[in-house]
């Protein structure tokens, strides 16, 4: 789905035209000739986040590893977007076995940590037992604990062994960030953050700044940027005002309500992301008595107007969906998209036979921009079948503590790994795991759909999506409401961004002259 910077503009506002912004004539002059000019290299690209690096979240799909994942660190191999297919990185080739059982990746051998200690076959066994680990907490610890052995025949050599085939292999081999086990533990203190990517890290200033420095000696050629800098600014409002204020060059999840600050195509670039990899859902507690009975999330379902929701929000930019998959998602079907339109009449009526509406809290995060809006439009609507929706925003860095300790009872949040193998999703998100799901849901038919949907054979899995897709609609312990890409706003001076199937920014051919 291809999402105009027009039709951004106008869903946003609900205008047909967008007033444009005062500035002196000389300044615009000079920002188009700087759009229209190859980039040259040098400068510092400025990121302006909402949220501080988190390194407990460095191993799970975070804003930090959103923001830095590919700074410092490298994967094993890149998705080409267009085509689903891995492609080389660190590992310029692999041989899969015939029966599945094993994969053998052969290394560059010219790739160095930031400490000049060469990237070796020991580094991929590493990287492999720590997404493996509870520690971690990654979304793809089934994946890593799915490789039985990796054994390191040579410096270069590689091969991962699985008791059975691992049908989501390459999505962990492009999420799994190559991190140094010599300064793991200044990695889980934010001390150091010590990788092979092209950016060194040069220091930080916790809750305000984090600096990474040009690598030079960089198995892809050094980055044309000099530096890259994470400024926090932790207001949304504020953060935004800072790209056209000059203070910041990139926001990376942009929310698309605010597009209206950047009309001027020769001062700003407004980029929609090809990768509907976040799912914004409401999720329950299946342990609180007010939300035990699935009538009642089915009612939730039925109340909420995903349609408004994707055009008020996102600027046309989502699209509105009651399953959690992406439209590139083998598991993506059409009828399960559209299973819960909105209902009224049949959310009041299933309210009814549940005993009737009572108060519920939705929670949120502040972190996230579009979080306040949704949840508006989303107590909005649960008023409209008598449900009294109480806000509790909560700030970000206590939101994930907040949810696992089972005082939520609604919230709003992202998922993501619709895009990716169904496995991904199934296995390993935070909200669908069959063990320890912040929903607290538990059902040992859930737990065989899901076991079903990672062994299936290639041609049985189509039936196995369908199944489990049956089951999350069923059971509505995920409410998903819109799939969407990430939007990027920048200076129109920065020009080269790109990223990975997970949304971490690869800014090596990024330039800002």
């Amino acid at each position: 789905m291809t999402v105009t910077r027009r039709a951004l503009f106008a869903g946003a506002l609900g205008l047909g035209a967008v007033a444009t912004l005062p500035a002196c004539t000389s300044a615009v002059q000079q920002a188009r000739q700087a759009d229209a000019a190859p980039g040259t290299s040098g400068g510092t690209l400025v990121i302006g986040s909402l949220t501080d690096l988190d390194p407990k979240t460095i191993y799970t799909q975070s804003v930090t590893t959103m923001a830095i994942g590919l700074l410092a660190f490298d994967s094993l191999i890149r998705y080409d977007h267009a085509t689903l297919r891995p492609t080389p990185s660190v590992a310029r080739a692999w041989d899969a076995a015939p029966d599945g059982r094993s994969l053998t990746l052969h290394l560059r051998d010219d790739v160095h940590f930031h400490t000049g200690r060469p990237f070796t076959a020991e580094d991929v066994a590493y990287a492999v037992s720590v997404y493996a680990s509870d520690a971690a907490g990654s979304q793809l610890q089934t994946a890593a604990k799915s490789i039985a052995a990796v054994d390191t025949p040579d410096d270069h050599t590689a091969v991962l062994r699985f008791g059975v085939p691992v049908p989501n292999i390459f999505d962990l081999l492009e999420f799994m960030l190559l991190t140094d086990s010599d300064s793991a533990a200044a990695l889980r203190s934010g001390e150091s953050f010590v990788g092979t990517g092209p950016f060194r890290f040069a220091g930080r200033e916790v809750g305000a700044n984090a600096h990474f420095t040009r690598y030079a000696e960089y198995w892809r050629g050094p980055a044309r940027l000099d530096g890259v800098t994470l400024r926090v600014v932790r207001d949304p409002g504020a953060l935004l005002t800072s790209i056209r204020a000059g203070q910041s060059d990139l926001v990376l999840d942009a929310n698309p309500q605010a597009l209206r600050q950047f009309p001027d195509e020769s001062l700003y670039r407004v980029e929609t992301g090809d990768v509907f990899d976040a799912a914004y859902y409401v999720g329950a507690d299946v342990r609180r008595p007010e939300l035990a009975d699935v009538r009642v999330r089915q009612a939730v379902s039925y109340a909420v107007d995903r349609e408004r929701i994707a055009k008020e929000v996102f600027g046309g930019a989502a699209a509105a969906s009651s399953a959690p998959w992406a439209r590139s998602s083998p598991a993506y079907d059409a009828a399960a998209a559209t299973h819960y339109r909105r209902d009224l009449d049949r959310s009041r009526s299933l309210l009814a036979a549940a005993g009737g509406a009572r108060p519920l809290d939705l929670s949120y995060p502040t972190g996230l921009a579009v979080a306040p809006h949704i949840a508006a439009i989303v107590q909005s609507n649960l008023a409209d079948v008598g449900i009294d929706a109480r806000l509790d925003p909560r700030e970000q860095s206590a939101f994930s503590p907040f949810l696992k300790s089972g005082a939520a009872q609604l919230w709003l949040g992202p998922h993501g790994f619709g895009q990716s193998d169904p496995a991904t999703l199934a296995a390993g998100a935070a909200p669908f795991k069959p063990k320890g799901n912040l929903s607290n849901y538990s059902d040992p038919r859930y737990t065989e759909l899901v076991q079903q949907l990672v062994d299936a054979p290639a041609s049985r899995r189509s039936d196995a999506y369908a199944a489990y897709t049956t089951h999350l609609l069923e059971q509505q312990f995920v409410i998903d409401l819109v799939t969407a890409p990430a939007t990027y706003v920048s200076r129109a001076r920065t020009k080269g961004l790109t990223w990975n199937m997970y949304k971490y920014i690869d800014a090596h051919g990024v330039t800002v002259h």
